[in-house]
């Protein structure tokens, strides 16, 4: 976590120090041009005191003349420093991009399970271009401001040291007003900050869940939700705008007083021949040119405040650690063979509610074991810790006889491929879709793919055949096509480790015909896993573990369960409904549907 606004000022810098070239000729530009500004109040001062007053009409042209040849190479200074600052905090947000997605692609499912996608995708994106303003124009205007104020102080001063401190007298009714602002506006834009987040999340909920929204006719629940946070989100933003509206008075009144003090007293100077008229002009002048420091402080402090809370939310993510470590010196596996072993393990998503208990289980190398057990039982779960999707609580898990916490995550994850209940899919081609496990596969195996997985001939109906798009999620196909295009990609990937998660549930009676052979010869040559909701996955299995609240009761080939009285027993009329319910659903689909 982020202990103070300093620390992350300074790791912000520290990504700005990866442009050292470009950060050096920005602060050259900045030093140039801000210092080309105070010349023309010089010009002035020379122009009254000696051009105007002994009428030497030729050097007062002379003068101007300079004058607009300096703003012009101010104005070329000007555009190095602005193009230069931008491509700065272009690049610095560029990388910090980069490291948070790479970041959040590293942290575990534990950490997406406590998160909502709408408040990350806010961090990544509105923070990060919050933050990216701020850096290009604080940058810039912070360090012109600053050297602004010293340069007419010393300017002033040299002048006259009782101009000196009028402008001293000024500083505190200033600073004072910074101080203000700065401690109200801040917690401010933190909340707004937060309340973007919310607002975003919700949207993004609502379009991912618009089928469900319009099957229960929500519509306007959702609407009535939206427009709840989307005024919460208006009244923060307005709280913060009347904190910021308070600053531009107070600016005017500031520089007012000052302005009226400077030719109260100044004018007093002039009047006694203690200062030239040219001076007190000049002064003026100065005075003047602080309004836009003055202004641009607040606007620094809104701008500060909002990146701060930006910063403070993206670094937030970027110091979350995953729950999973990997070995200093990880073993990685060209190939493995797909002997499996679960010793004495636990596990629980939350401390004290324990999904799985002493969990003991062998699976001998290309073995099929279909796994079976009441909603809620843990079956999902035990096998999501194979592939370490998350670590148990005790205990552990084998595969050749290799602790999984020993290995290589990548090259563990490579060897096993996954089959979900519910499948998703990228909004890319079908092609694209199916080698996204392999992307460097061959065209020809690619089509082997989805013929095994009995999709080849609906895609080759297709008018661009495999480089048709799918749409997001897949919206274009029905679910059984969706599941069979799952399958495809998975085999493609030819894992030693198979597991699949009812992969028919939505695949019509006469198709899953075909693939239940195609599968057979697929599970025949790795060892495989097969949550079972129908059954024919039970009967095609090796071996049939039993789970129930979170044990491992019963364990065996289904002629051995079904011959005695086993809890098996009890759940096989549940496995033979799903089956059929599922059959009437999916013919019920083909005649409405037609997909």
């Amino acid at each position: 976590m982020i202990k103070n606004q300093d620390s992350t000022i300074l790791r912000i810098i520290s990504y700005a120090f990866n442009h050292k070239k470009k950060l050096f000729i920005t602060a050259a530009s900045v030093v140039i041009s801000t210092l080309l500004a105070l010349v023309p109040p010089l010009f002035i001062r020379k122009g009254i005191d000696v051009y105007i007053a002994q009428g030497e009409l030729t050097k007062l042209f002379i003068a101007a003349a300079l004058m607009v040849i300096l703003i012009l190479i101010k104005g070329i200074f000007d555009f190095i420093k602005s193009y230069f600052a931008e491509y700065i905090a272009q690049n610095i947000i560029h990388d910090l991009r980069v490291e948070l997605y790479q970041h959040l692609n590293s942290l575990s499912f534990s950490f997406f399970d406590s998160s909502e996608t709408g408040d990350l995708m806010s961090r990544l994106t509105a923070d990060a271009d919050t933050l990216r303003k701020f850096i290009n124009r604080g940058s810039t205007f912070i360090t012109a401001n600053i050297l602004t104020i010293a340069a007419i102080f010393l300017i002033s001063y040299s002048w006259d040291y009782r101009l000196g401190i009028i402008y001293l007298l000024m500083l505190p009714l200033m600073i004072l007003g910074i101080i203000i602002y700065a401690r109200r506006v801040r917690p401010m834009f933190k909340k707004v900050r937060k309340s973007f987040a919310r607002l975003t999340g919700m949207i993004r909920e609502s379009f991912v869940g618009i089928e469900v929204i319009k099957l229960f006719g929500r519509e306007n629940y959702e609407f009535e939700k939206f427009k709840k946070e989307n005024q919460k989100y208006l009244n923060i933003n307005l709280e913060a705008a009347k904190v910021s509206a308070f600053w531009m008075p107070y600016v005017n009144f500031f520089m007012g007083l000052g302005t009226a003090a400077v030719i109260w007293y100044g004018g007093r100077l002039v009047i006694y021949d203690q200062i030239s008229l040219g001076i007190l002009a000049a002064f003026i002048s100065y005075i003047s040119m602080l309004l836009r420091p003055v202004r641009q402080t607040g606007m620094l402090i809104s701008f500060g405040s909002q990146a701060a809370a930006a910063a403070e939310r993206i670094f937030e993510v970027l110091d979350r650690e995953s729950d999973l470590k990997e070995a200093k010196n990880p073993l990685e596996l060209d190939k493995i063979t797909g002997d499996v072993e679960y010793k004495d393990l636990s596990f629980s998503y939350q401390k004290g509610k324990e999904v799985l208990k002493n969990i003991n289980l062998k699976v001998k190398e290309k073995e099929t074991v279909a796994v079976v057990g009441p909603t809620g039982a843990g079956k999902t779960t035990l096998l999501h810790l194979l592939p370490r999707f998350y670590d148990p609580d005790q205990g552990k898990i084998l595969i050749d006889g290799h602790d999984i916490k020993e290995l290589k995550l990548d090259s563990l994850r490579r060897e096993i491929g996954i089959v979900m209940q519910q499948s998703f899919l990228f909004a890319a081609s079908i092609r694209e879709n199916i080698s996204y496990g392999k992307p460097d596969a061959s065209f020809e195996d690619i089509k082997k793919a989805a013929q095994v997985a009995q999709i080849d001939e609906f895609i080759e109906s297709l008018p661009l055949g495999y480089e048709t798009p799918v749409g997001e999620r897949g919206v274009s196909l029905s679910g059984g096509q969706k599941q069979r295009l799952a399958i495809a990609r998975v085999l493609l990937t030819q894992p030693s480790l198979l597991i699949l998660d009812e992969p028919t549930s939505s695949i019509d009676a006469a198709t899953e015909s075909k693939l239940n052979q195609a599968l057979k010869e697929v599970l025949a040559n790795r060892t495989s896993f097969i949550i079972a909701h129908r059954l024919w996955t039970v009967k095609i299995a090796d071996r049939i573990i039993v789970i129930k609240d979170g044990e491992i009761i019963e364990s065996g080939s289904y002629q051995e369960l079904k011959a005695k009285d086993s809890y098996f027993n009890s759940l096989e009329s549940s496995l033979k409904r799903n089956s059929e319910n599922i059959v009437k659903k999916q013919n019920a689909k083909e005649s409405g549907d037609g997909r």
